[in-house]
């Protein structure tokens, strides 16, 4: 029956109507948009202080694997035999001292600690029997943390005129019949080391004013901007788990706060570490500047579809006759509508039919807000190169992942590979190149992928693929698996221009929980088991078990 209502009525009625219908409106979007905001920019953070946290990884990584050729140089050295001849001990030194430009100095002693033959003549006649590159090199291979110059501090050309300072390498020698016959001793520069540090700089780093340094075992800058060396920085990181990179937002001694990623150095090869500790710290509003700009966008993107909606509603409801029942009805359906067709389409007369087309049409909006809301957080969590899914929906993932295989008493197979020769093909055709190759490599990873299994990219050239198998056969499917890729890798990779590229791919695998019941404790055991097989001549896979 309809409701009979006067002029005066109608008017108050039909104001109330649009008030109810345009604040409606904007509170939805402007909520949607606040959520989305909030949402987005958490997970921007998380990928922007893991990729500080990388960055330091990666740095302690580089330094890792120089020393490690240091000590392969140095193990190289010890082939020299005590012919006797010093002037000829000498020249073989200062032969291998010009082939190396980042060994300061070295020497040979005799089995009293006095050196008998050094590059340059430095030391000759002097006894070195107190220094601890005699004491611990006249027993085995010995790596010292750097340190400053004390006898070479004023016979080394220092054109900077800062402290020398030297990482030490010191080794025993013996003569031909096997007895020992003193010490070769090698100081190497540790400008290698800023050398190293200075190549991490990419012009993406600098423009965000990122800082790297370098910490000793006890948190003493070794490496960083002038004003922090030698200061102590205590960190309040969470160490349970030093091999695995961390980040946090600190306030450092300038009163600043920083986005700070920390990692520890494991060592590498032959080099066992020595407790080293890279850090990367962006400021603040440098790091997070990209967070600002998205909720910025994402707020006045929402502010702007508020009002244009409220504008709609308004016209709308200004031709409003209906009684108040079913606005109330048609409102209450916005609330719960899953789809726009949960909103009834009026067509009992053009304005009835008017309004209830404009809120479906409000509906089908705002459910393409979320899924816009979806999109962006695919987003955060896919490689944006090879469409990947990424870190963070790695860890994600294993969350669930691994409560779900302790249920069903199944393993979690970590395949962790990385691409032999990848480096080559972007020194030689270049990084559009080594993009192609990632891309083809992708597709030809999502072709070996079992449905249910994940593989992600952790970063360059490094892979991780998680395979669900039963407990009984993930060895065995392991190597199925691993034998397939590296069949499909190994084919040649067409490039524009006629060209190809042909890269390889190295595998270590590790098991849960038969390998650790911490995920992170497997994964550590892969990474340790794929650096095996590249130590065993690469273009294989070594599972942990087989590595140790």
């Amino acid at each position: 029956m309809p409701i009979n209502l006067s002029g005066l009525q109608r008017l108050s009625l039909r104001t109330r109507i649009i008030a109810l219908v345009t604040t409606l409106v904007f509170t939805i979007t402007m909520l949607i948009s606040w959520v989305a905001s909030r949402e987005a920019a958490a997970q921007l953070e998380a990928n922007i202080g893991e990729t500080s946290a990388n960055t330091a990884y990666h740095m302690v990584d580089k330094l890792n694997r120089s020393m490690d050729a240091r000590i392969k140089e140095v193990k190289l050295l010890l082939g020299l035999k005590d012919t006797g001849d010093d002037e000829l001990a000498r020249a073989q030194l200062e032969y291998l001292q010009g082939n190396y430009d980042v060994v300061s100095w070295l020497g040979i002693t005799d089995t009293q600690g006095t050196v008998v033959a050094a590059t340059g003549g430095i030391l000759e006649g002097q006894s070195i029997a107190q220094r601890p590159v005699f004491i611990e090199g006249q027993h085995e291979l010995w790596i010292g943390d750097v340190h400053d110059a004390v006898l070479l501090s004023q016979l080394l050309p220092n054109p900077t005129g800062e402290p020398i300072q030297f990482v030490d390498i010191a080794a025993p020698l013996e003569d031909a019949s096997g007895a020992f016959s003193g010490v070769l001793a090698v100081h190497l520069s540790w400008e290698w080391a800023a050398r190293v540090k200075d190549s991490m700089f990419s012009p993406a780093l600098q423009e965000q004013q990122t800082d790297l340094l370098l910490l000793s075992k006890d948190g003493t800058v070794l490496l960083g901007p002038p004003y922090l060396r030698g200061q102590a920085l205590p960190f309040t990181h969470d160490t349970s788990s030093p091999s695995m990179p961390q980040w946090s937002v600190e306030t450092w001694s300038d009163g600043r706060r920083y986005v700070t990623g920390i990692a520890h150095s494991q060592g590498f090869g032959d080099f066992p570490g020595l407790g080293w500790v890279a850090v990367s710290r962006q400021p603040v509003e440098a790091a997070f500047a990209p967070v600002a700009r998205l909720n910025e966008l994402i707020l006045g993107t929402g502010l702007l579809v508020a009002l244009l909606f409220s504008i709609i509603g308004w016209v709308l409801a200004s031709r409003l006759v209906a009684p108040l029942t079913r606005l109330a009805r048609a409102a209450d359906n916005i609330q719960t509508a899953q789809t726009h067709a949960a909103i009834t389409l009026e067509t009992g007369s053009p304005e009835f039919e008017r309004l209830s087309t404009s809120m479906r049409d409000m509906v089908e909006r705002l459910l393409d807000q979320r899924q816009t809301i979806s999109r962006l957080e695919d987003l955060a969590n896919t490689d944006p190169l090879t469409g990947l899914p990424n870190r963070s929906f790695l860890d994600q993932y294993l969350q669930h992942t691994l409560a779900e295989m302790e249920r069903q008493q199944h393993s979690l197979v970590v395949l962790m590979f990385d691409l032999d020769g990848f480096k080559r093909v972007n020194d030689t055709l270049g990084h559009h190149a080594g993009d192609l190759l990632l891309i083809e490599v992708t597709q030809r990873l999502k072709a070996t992928l079992r449905s249910g299994d994940v593989v992600a990219r952790l970063g360059g050239d490094e892979f991780v693929m998680i395979i669900k198998s039963p407990s009984v056969s993930s060895a065995s499917l392991a190597k199925d698996i691993s034998q397939r890729l590296l069949t499909h890798i190994a084919k040649p990779v067409p490039l524009p221009d006629g060209q190809t590229a042909q890269v390889g791919c190295s595998l270590g695998a590790a098991i849960w929980p038969q390998h650790g019941h911490a995920i992170s404790q497997v994964f550590q055991r892969a990474d340790a088991a794929l650096y095996q097989a590249k130590h065993q001549g690469k273009h294989r896979l070594i599972i942990y078990e087989e590595a140790h």
